[in-house]
C-alpha cells in the first residue's frame, strides 16, 4: 500500500486500515441510501443495523 512506509508505527498502519474501511463502508451505505432513495436519516434503525452487520462482514482486505 501506497500510504504505508516502514516509518510508521503499528498504531498508525492500524489507524490508516480502520478509516479506509470507514470510507468504504460510508460508500456503501451512501450507495444503498441512492438505490433506494432515501437519505441517511431516513433509514431506519433496523436497517441502518443490518447494513453495517453486512458490511462488517465482508472482506476488507
Amino acid at each position: 500500500m501506497e500510504l504505508m512506509d516502514s516509518s510508521m508505527t503499528v498504531r498508525q498502519k492500524n489507524l490508516v486500515i480502520k478509516s479506509l474501511r470507514y470510507m468504504d463502508r460510508h460508500k456503501k451505505i451512501s450507495q444503498y441510501c441512492n438505490e433506494c432513495g432515501k437519505s441517511w436519516p431516513e433509514l431506519s434503525f433496523d436497517e441502518a443495523s443490518n447494513l453495517t452487520k453486512m458490511l462488517d462482514k465482508m472482506s476488507w482486505q
